[in-house]
């Protein structure tokens, strides 16, 4: 058992659905899957917090959470992340939120929690609700690192272990909820690895996940504190150990970011004769050319304070909301115009097989992330095992493509077609600029308007981008 990002609930009609839409360039009835940053509010002050930025103290009410629940509900929703923001126990009545999930059939899918306030009565609830996974941020081995990372008082690392105990006690033989402990490694604790990995096995957990602090808020900098691709050496053993270790209990998920220390890792993997783990597999029916975001016909993300936000790695000050649950109902905001360019935006990133530059007066919502390859590991890490879905949406973009990417039609669909070709032709690309295409395509678009739309007229010939 493990957290999906809710695709193990969707049915094949949903799946069939998307893939309907993203070709149709059209809206879903409405996201299948959510994330609820339910409240802002939280108890600890973690210095690689990508959300302290926006951080208030606010949270949705229960009766506009309960309304919300209602609303997607009605038009398909079978999941949810509970998610921060703030830690989404820290929401008042956490225990309403989650008996309302449960009267209308959602799943929680994950709830990802620094683990303070998981009370006897919240772990009840998510065994009795069947939820899928449980992950503790804990981040650290000992009191004093926990102080560190957190930014809290050392006690409270003994409070989070004992609520770990308890709610695995309390599960018993259920498989539900998964249980996780994270850990965090940066230039100061990674020699601890070992140590991580033994606490996690200590806990009896289902799952031990180590992983590297990324990035950290500007205003909370410390110099030198991230790894950096010259430090996997000095890892390298340490490494070495937690994977021997778990060679027989399979309880270990690794990975890193930085390309050079995942080829340490299979280096190690292969010295101590230690399969990868917990990986998440990748159908034949998968291929890169496929592997764009589709997240604007599939989920949002809500803080807070109602933001709505394309997912939880676009959660930053910089990023314009989609809209905000306050203000009207998600049915309007779902198929409202930021949305809708949203996903126009995704389309086209798919229509061209992922070969387009990313630009930033051509995205306005869109961030490198989503468009430049390996930089989001969340856009199709949990979906590439689905062999059906994978082969009916290349059947279908390719289709799609057929029409629509094609060096004889319309301006946008010969931009289309020149844009792939000088993308899989480097030294043309240097050649022909960007910015060369687009006035290009705006003269061909204006100068050749009379022609087409007299071609239209007489002879049926359709070369216009009007729908």
């Amino acid at each position: 058992m493990r957290g999906t990002h809710g695709w193990a609930e969707v049915s094949a009609e949903r799946k069939r659905e998307i893939i309907d839409a993203i070709a149709g360039g059209t809206a879903t009835r409405g996201p299948v899957h959510a994330e609820l940053d339910l409240t802002d509010r939280c108890n600890v002050a973690c210095y690689f917090c990508n959300q302290q930025s926006l951080r208030t103290k606010e949270q949705i009410p229960l009766p506009r959470l309960s309304d919300l629940i209602d609303e997607m509900a009605g038009n398909g929703l079978r999941s949810v992340r509970l998610s921060g923001g703030g830690d989404p126990l820290f929401h008042r009545e956490i225990l309403d939120v989650l008996d309302h999930l449960a009267l209308r059939g959602v799943v929680v899918d994950n709830l990802t929690t620094n683990g303070v306030a998981l009370t006897e009565e919240v772990a009840r609830r998510l065994i009795g609700n069947k939820a899928r996974e449980v992950i503790f941020s804990l981040n650290a081995v000992n009191a004093a690192d926990y102080a560190r990372m957190m930014q809290v008082k050392p006690a409270l690392f003994d409070k989070v272990l004992e609520n770990i105990r308890r709610l695995l006690a309390m599960r018993g033989e259920s498989i539900y909820p998964s249980v996780v402990a994270q850990f965090l490694i940066d230039r100061k604790n990674f020699r601890s690895l070992p140590e991580m990995y033994d606490l996690g096995r200590s806990l009896g957990v289902d799952r031990i996940a180590l992983n590297a602090v990324l990035e950290v808020p500007q205003e909370s900098f410390e110099e030198n504190i991230l790894l950096a691709p010259e430090d996997r050496e000095a890892a390298r053993p340490y490494v070495e150990t937690v994977l021997e270790r778990d060679r027989d209990a399979g309880l270990l998920q690794i990975d890193f970011a930085i390309s050079s220390w995942n080829e340490m890792l299979n280096q190690a993997r292969a010295k101590v004769d230690a399969p990868a783990q917990n990986s998440y597999p990748t159908a034949p029916a998968f291929k890169d050319e496929n592997a764009g975001c589709f997240f604007a016909w599939y989920t949002a993300a809500i803080t807070g304070n109602g933001d709505i936000r394309p997912c939880c790695l676009l959660l930053h000050p910089s990023m314009k909301p989609l809209g905000n649950i306050h203000q009207g109902t998600m049915t309007e905001h779902w198929n409202g115009p930021a949305f809708t360019k949203m996903r126009d935006e995704m389309r086209e990133v798919l229509l061209r097989k992922n070969k387009i530059e990313y630009d930033e007066k051509r995205f306005e919502i869109l961030k490198p992330a989503c468009v430049k390859e390996g930089l989001c590991w969340l856009k199709n890490m949990y979906f590439r095992g689905d062999q059906e879905f994978y082969a009916e949406l290349a059947a279908k973009l390719d289709e799609t493509r057929k029409r629509e990417v094609r060096f004889m039609g319309t301006p946008k669909q010969m931009k289309r077609a020149a844009e792939v070709y000088l993308h899989t032709h480097p030294r043309l690309r240097q050649t022909f600029s960007a910015d060369w295409l687009h006035r290009a395509y705006d003269w061909a678009r204006n100068g050749s308007r009379p022609l087409r739309a007299t071609l239209k007229r007489r002879l049926g010939w359709n070369l216009t981008d009007a729908a």
